[in-house]
């Protein structure tokens, strides 16, 4: 079996930045000369997740809109006590979302839905680089 990693940096916005990563996922995959195995793609930070989704603009707003009503950005978490920084909304959002997904490889195609993209979503409060890495593994 034969394991490739990778780093990639993207530049977030913050804020519930919704980042579309297929194409370099693929990429990637192509690059690797695997056919069949496994993808992963895993988001190195505490404030954001990857996920497997459309990137569809409603389907966003209403994801924003729902992490609004359980995590708002604007309560006094215990966590800006601290006086540090101000993201307890976005360490809590990234507890109930995955880290990390992993995606079939088929004769060298990452096997991926009609409407699936894989999606970083970070919800740091400022605009940062991020770090992901991608892994592709198997024969």
């Amino acid at each position: 079996m034969t394991v490739i990693s990778q780093q990639i940096e993207v530049l977030s916005e913050g804020r519930f930045n919704v980042i579309n990563i297929t194409d370099q996922v693929k990429q990637f995959v192509n690059a690797s000369r695997i056919q069949n195995g496994q993808a992963l793609v895993y988001f190195k930070h505490t404030t954001g997740a990857v996920i497997i989704g459309e990137h569809e603009t409603g389907i966003m707003a209403d994801m924003i809109d729902l992490f609004e009503r359980i995590t708002p950005t604007d309560y006094p978490y215990k966590h800006h006590l601290r006086a540090v920084d101000y993201n307890g909304h976005a360490h809590l959002r990234a507890a109930v979302m995955p880290t990390s997904v992993v995606v079939p490889v088929v004769q060298g195609i990452l096997m991926l839905g009609t409407y699936q993209e894989i999606l970083l979503i970070d919800d740091q409060v400022e605009q940062e680089p991020r770090q992901v890495i991608l892994q592709v593994m198997g024969e």
